[in-house]
This record gives structure tokens, sequence and C-alpha cells, in this order.
């Protein structure tokens, strides 16, 4: 509903809800207790009143004192050591543990909005799920779910997955609409639990700021709506209230507390979906009786609405490449019908069936300054007139409604039977606009509840109640036409440029516009398969990092966090790829942001020099990857880990290429680590393995030293230096290729190390690795293998010359891709079976088993 529609009483009632306090609460939940200060740690300025419970001291006793005399020297350096990372302005950190009067409380910090250190203390309970169980359950749940092909399997199968995983009595997946209103489109829960599957909230259950606190914290957990709030107390009545968004343990609106209270819900996990920085839908987690879950639990949930917020993303993308590509048939057509010398006014009468052809619509309306046309059901002249000049300061415009009345486009004129509109312009054709008409249809609704909005006076004027009752309620709305879809939104994206290409037909002849338009469609197909590519290999990327990191990780809060510092490291790194395209990726400010959040105010800490560096924008990712291992072992274990310590870059530009060198002074005292792990492999072996440099890591006792080269062709010339920020089903497997040897041919170093591990565990003796077509080509010649695995894009390279020179020698092989079926296999190779990236275990063995055999 728009706001124009609402009273003046309804919509105050609104704006209160909308600027209810919620991130300053005054209290908390009782499942633990909160402190908070300034982050030196020298003065306690905040505590909740049931620190005696926890922590064996009360409040009065805690305000004003430093926080070392609670937590202890150690705790304290740790507390403040987890401050300085990057990430805890963003989310809550685990720090360790505190034992007190006997009692072991799970430590946890952040940085709140005004820049204060808030500390939460959680007492350890006995639970059924050990830290390992829980992410091994989240990660077979994630692989299940992204191999589902609609987004609405998907959401049934995290609902069935979350309740086992968490086990609340009802899990609610809901999706939000345009206009705000959430639908709950899948459900998993006990006989017990009432059914609210295919039900609609309206928008205004969950104001406007809950949903952008939502985006930053997304889970939030309620153990209990009968449980008394925690009041939080501050050192003196001068101090704000305490900004507590980003804290678990935040007490409860008690307008949310007595929405749950008339649904008969006694506990939550909500669990927000953000996509592409917005909140996409959520998962809620009900129990009908009080019920708190552990912190590793909390951790594993919150990292799988990540994931999954990034498989529904990626799904959305395919679905509008596949709305623009069918579309385009339509553009095609359109153009094939005009000439140079009749535009889309007067070829009108051709063109719109054709155009509706491709928008499902019931009329259809053209206007250029006063002059309209129309085809089929559509509303009058003034009307049309007063929908065109919506906005008249943008001129590339694409807006939709299901209701021109109810959404306020239009007043008193006379719609006929139309309901809704899809509106487009383009810049390059304005003042000449688009229109598609669609006529209301009678609708059933049904709402959890009858959605009326009872008003009472708050503390702050008036305010909307809960409503008692959601029990199904069906509504009969009329004047509304059936929904615009995604794939209609990209059809009118498509249609803004035949407006731009119909436009500048007089300029030019048909035969030229035609060629034009077949090139343009051909590279539109190539860029479409090299996105798709992209996503691949991004998506192979990430399981690889995941599985490496859960190798060496000893704890889930160190998987999680290493697992979101590579991925944060890797996705800014394509970021930066992207925003710099034309002029290449600045070497320094890689490297500064990524020292800085460790370093000093001052940024002394860190030492650089050298001159303007670019990096290729493809080159850029796995660099950022290196540099961000050799930043976290000096932040965890080197000079960045002491206040003294000092961290010096050197770099310069030499006949050969580009020359680097990292050394660590004053730091703690160094000797070569006991275990090679994921990190220590990617710095040694990532650059001479992709890029033909080389890489020198070196651990004498006065500080870690590194080195690497990279070739001219890697680098490109800037302008400047610029500030970023770098922040198939499962399978059984078996040792199907036990004491076989294999030729693995993979140009990414992590994906290669990742297959080494697969083709091991499948019993493979020994695996020989090549990142180039020479390379892999000179292995042949020098040795024999039993089997073969070949990417079948090779640095822009096919590896097709490989293949044959594998059937030469008659040994069998299989090709990986990215490229799906986009890319074209010789005749003689297109019986080879081909695996589409990422590559899990069950599919490599069956496949792997099938060659042998």
């Amino acid at each position: 509903m728009s706001k124009s529609n609402l009273s003046h009483n309804e919509e105050l009632a609104l704006d209160n809800c909308d600027s209810e306090p919620i991130h300053t609460p005054g209290s908390i939940q009782a499942f633990g207790c909160i402190l908070a200060g300034n982050t030196d740690l020298a003065r306690i300025d905040y505590a909740s009143s049931n620190t005696a419970d926890i922590l064996g001291m009360a409040p009065a006793k805690l305000l004003g004192i430093s926080f070392e005399e609670i937590l202890g020297r150690s705790l304290a350096h740790d507390v403040r050591n987890t401050l300085s990372m990057s990430t805890s302005s963003r989310q809550r950190e685990r720090v360790g543990l505190l034992t007190r009067d006997q009692q072991v409380v799970e430590v946890f910090t952040h940085l709140n909005l005004d820049g204060l250190a808030v500390v939460e203390f959680e007492p350890i309970e006995p639970t059924a799920n050990d830290r390992r169980s829980s992410v091994d359950k989240m990660r077979i749940l994630l692989d299940q779910a992204s191999h589902q092909r609609s987004i609405q399997n998907l959401l049934k199968v995290c609902a069935h997955g979350l309740r086992d995983l968490t086990g609340y009595d009802r899990v609610k997946a809901y999706q939000y609409s345009d206009n705000g209103d959430g639908e709950v489109v899948a459900e998993s829960r006990t006989s017990k639990a009432e059914s609210f599957l295919g039900l609609r909230y309206p928008s205004w259950d969950v104001p406007t700021q809950a949903r952008a606190l939502q985006v930053k914290n997304p889970v939030r957990i309620l153990s209990g709506v009968a449980h008394a709030p925690v009041p939080v107390l501050a050192l003196s009545e001068d101090l704000a209230p305490l900004d507590m968004s980003l804290a678990h343990l935040r007490g409860v609106s008690p307008i949310h507390i007595e929405y749950l209270q008339n649904m008969g819900v006694h506990a939550t996990l909500t669990i927000g979906l953000v996509v592409s920085g917005r909140l996409w839908g959520m998962f809620a987690c009900h129990h009908l009786e009080p019920r708190n879950i552990s912190s590793d639990l909390r951790i594993a949930v919150e990292l799988f609405g990540q994931l999954i917020s990034l498989v529904i993303q990626q799904k959305l993308e395919v679905e509008r490449a596949n709305a623009r590509t069918q579309t385009g048939e339509g553009r095609r057509r359109i153009l094939a019908e005009t000439d140079a010398s009749t535009d889309l006014l007067h070829a009108f009468p051709t063109l719109g069936p054709i155009l509706q052809d491709v928008v499902d619509s019931d009329g259809l309306a053209i206007i250029r300054d006063d002059r309209i046309q129309t085809l089929g059901s559509t509303p009058s002249s003034d009307a049309i007139r007063v929908i065109a000049g919506r906005k008249p300061d943008d001129d590339n415009l694409l807006e939709n409604t299901s209701s021109l009345l109810h959404e306020g486009w239009v007043t008193d004129q006379d719609l006929a039977d139309t309901a809704g509109c899809l509106l487009i312009r383009s810049t390059a054709a304005y003042p000449l606009q688009l229109m598609f008409f669609r006529d209301g249809k009678t609708r059933n609704v049904n709402w959890a509840g009858k959605p009326e909005k009872t008003i009472k006076q708050g503390a702050f004027g008036p305010r909307l109640t809960p409503r008692e009752s959601f029990a199904a309620y069906m509504e009969q709305q009329s004047g509304w036409s059936i929904d615009w879809s995604a794939f209609d939104n990209e059809a009118g994206r498509e249609f803004q440029i035949l407006l731009t290409q119909i436009t500048a037909k007089g300029e030019r002849a048909q035969m030229l516009r035609h060629k034009d338009l077949v090139s343009h469609q051909r590279q539109q197909d190539l860029l479409i398969a090299e996105l798709n590519h992209r996503v691949k290999n991004i998506l192979a990327l990430i399981r690889s990092l995941s599985r490496q990191a859960k190798s060496s990780s000893a704890s889930l809060e160190s998987y999680a966090q290493a697992l979101e510092q590579r991925i944060s490291a890797l996705a800014a790194a394509h970021d930066l790829a992207v925003d710099n395209t034309m002029q290449g990726v600045s070497l320094r400010s890689i490297l500064e942001t990524e020292l800085r959040p460790y370093a000093n105010d001052d940024g002394a800490q860190y030492l650089l020099s050298g001159p303007l560096i670019g990096l290729r924008p493809d080159v850029s990712p796995i660099i950022a990857l290196v540099i961000h291992e050799v930043v976290t072992n000096a932040a965890k274990y080197g000079a960045l880990s002491t206040p003294d310590g000092i961290v010096r870059a050197r770099w310069s530009l030499e006949e050969t290429g580009l020359t680097f060198s990292w050394l660590e002074m004053n730091g703690p005292k160094v000797s070569p680590p006991t275990r090679h792990g994921f990190g220590r492999s990617l710095i040694e072996r990532a650059i001479p393995y992709e890029f033909d440099g080389t890489s020198i890591l070196e651990y004498p006792e006065s500080g870690v030293k590194f080195d690497f080269t990279l070739p001219t062709k890697l680098l490109v010339e800037i302008e400047e230096e610029k500030a970023v920020k770098i922040v198939g089903s499962i399978g059984k497997v078996e040792r199907v290729a036990s004491d076989q040897t294999a030729l693995l041919v993979e140009d990414n170093i992590v994906l290669a190390m990742d297959m080494v591990e697969s083709l091991t565990r499948l019993g493979t003796r020994s695996v020989e690795t090549s990142a180039t077509v020479e390379e892999a080509l000179r292995h042949l010649k020098n040795q024999t293998f039993d089997f073969a695995v070949l990417d079948m894009n090779l640095r822009g390279v096919v590896s097709f010359d490989i293949a044959k020179a594998l059937m030469e020698a008659g040994t069998p092989f299989l090709f990986v891709t990215g490229y799906g079926s986009s890319l074209d296999v010789p005749t003689e190779l297109k019986s080879i079976k081909i695996l589409t990236k990422p590559v899990d275990d069950g599919a490599l063995s069956k496949a792997v088993g099938d060659l042998l055999s």
C-alpha cells in the first residue's frame, strides 16, 4: 500500500514504528551479560545488571574499572587484537574463554557504530551438537540446496535442513515482494506447530529500521518471549544509550514480543538473506517453548545464510541473462520490420503485436509529445498523458505498478479496464515513451490474519499494535493486475536499447544496422558464455577455499573466520578488476588496504616504497590472496602482532618485470613453521605456477622475508593510485583410481591444489600438474599416464592439442570446464566426458571410474 493512501494517523503510526530505537533498546536478553567502553579498554562505561550471576561481580563494582580487572591481562590483549580486525565493525567475533567462579564463559566482541568496544559473555552450556558436526551438516545442506534448479526448491531444501540442524519446531522461508510484503514460500514443521505456508504478511509487520538492521546483522535470536529483559546500566547519566546493533544479546522490542505471543511462539531464530546489498528474504525459526542454541550453531547458520544469499544472487543473474536472450529475439524481429524512413510511432500498428509477444499485456501505447497511438485495452488519453508526466527529470526511466490507482500513479482519470502499467523511456528516444498495460483482475490474497492497522498511543505517539490472530484470512482485491515479473523488467531494459536503436535508424542504412545488430548479438552471446564461465570458476574457487580452510582449522570459529577473510579478499580483488578494467589494479592500493586494519592509527607500522605499478585485472585476484595470507600471518604471529613491529614492502620495475620484497622487523622471534598449511602453499606456489614468476619465503629469527617477481606482460600502465576496499549432486566417493598415475592440466593454482586432493582421495598414486598446453605436451613426451583431467580453457587457449596427443597415446581422459555447453568441441572429441565446474568428488569418482573401466 502506498503511503499516499494512508490516513494521517496511520502514516504517523508507521513513521513511529520505523523510528523505534531497536538498536539501542537499553536492555539485553538473559542468556548472557554485556560490558562496553572505549577501545583502549581503560574503563567500563556500560554493564548489564546481571553481571554478578555470570562474572561474579555486580555492575556497581564493574562500572568505572578497567576491562583487565575482569578479563585479565591476556584476555584483554586478545580483545584489543580482535577489535583491530577489519571484520569487528561488521560482525561480532569470538575472542576466547573466561573462567569465573568455576563457570566457563565464552567471550565475544565487536565495534559498534559509535566506535565503542562491546564485549558479550555467554556461559557455555552442554549441547548435543559439537562444532565439527554443525559445520559438516551445514556444508552438506549448502551443497544440496545449491544444486536445486529453482529458487523455490532451494528454499524448501533449506527449510527442512535448517529445522534438522537447529531443532526448532517450525522453519519458514520468507520472500519479500517489491512493495515490502512478505510471503511464506517454503516451510518445515513438527506436527504440533501450525502451518503458515502460502500466507502473506503486510510490509508494516517488519518496520523499515528492522529490515535495515537485519542487513547489518542477519542472525537474530530470541531465547524466550517471557524472559524478563535485563537492563543495561551506564556509568553516568550523560552517556548516550548503548548501540547494540551487532550484539546477539540485544534486547527485543516489546511490540515484537507482543507479536510473537499472539502467534503462540516462545523462541525464535531469524537468518536474513541479503542479495545485492538488499534484504531479499529470511528464514524464521520458531519454537513453541523457550529455546537457546549454542554460539557455534549460530556461527554455522550465519555462514550458511551468507553463502545461500550468494547462491540465490547467482541464480537470479542466470534468470536475467535468459530473459535478455529471449527478449533479444523480439527486438531483432522489430528491427527487421523497420527501415531507414520509418520510426516506431508510424510503424506501431505492425510492431505492436510483436512487442506484446515478448511482454504479456492486454494493451499497449506509445506517446511522443502529444501524439498517442494505442493497441488493445488501454486507459483514456488523459490517463496516458498523466502517466507520461511521471518523474519528468528522469529521461531513462523503467518503472512498473500493478495498480495505477492504489499506488498513486493516477487519481480520477478514466482507466477503463486497465490496472497495471510498465513504463519505458530511453534517453536517446525521449520524449518518445512506451507503455504496456494489464487489465485488472479480482485476486485472492491469503493473509496471515486480517491485515488491519490497530493504532494505540505509545511513548512516541500513535503506533501500530500487532494483530491478535494469525488465522488465514482471504481478501479479495480489485483494481490490481497480475504482478510484473523479473522477466518483464529485463524485457523492459532490452526495449530501452530498442528505442535507442530505432531512434538512430534515420542516420543509418538498413543493411548497416542489421550488420551491427548481428555483431551485437554475437558479442552478447560471447559475453553471456564468458559470464557463465567466470561465475562457475568463482564458485569452484570458493569451494576450494572452503575445503582448505576446513582442513587447516582447529575449530568452527577459526574455520569460519579464515573462510570469510579469504572470500572477502577474493571478492574485493574481483571488484578491483571490474572497477579498474581500463587501467589495471594498483599494487600499492592492495597492500595498503590489506595492511590498514592491523596497523596503528598513524600507519607507522608499515613502510611502503615503490613506483606506480598496475597489475592486469586478471592477475590481481591471486596476488591479493597471496598478500592477504602474508599480512594475516604477520598479524597472527609476526611483526603486526605486537605494537612495536614494523613491516617494510619495497618494489621496483626492472627490465624483466616487477621485483617485490617484504621484510618484518621488531616482531616476535621467528622459527620455521612445523606444518605446511594452505596459506604457506599459496604464498610459495601461486605466483610461479600461474604467472611464470618467482616466489621465495624465508624465516630468519629477525623476521619473515618474502620476495617475488612478475613478468612485464602481467603489468599495465595506470594514471594514479586509487583507494580501494579489500576487505552436480553428492555422489558416492570410491577409490576408483587406486595405484594409478594422472596428468592434471589446470591453470588456476587453488583449483589445481583442490583437484590434486580430490584425485588422491580416489586412490591416485601420483598426480603431475601443468598450467599450459606447452608444459602438458612436454610431460606427455617424457612419461606415460594412466589417465588425464584437462581444463578445457587455459588462459584463453583451448586444450584440444593435449586431448589429441592423449588420444594418439591411447590415454583415457576427461574435460572439466566453466563454459557449460557453449564451447564448440571438435568432432573427434565430442564423445569425451565433460564435467562442469565446480566438480564434486562424487561426480569425479563416477567419471574417473567410468573412464578407467
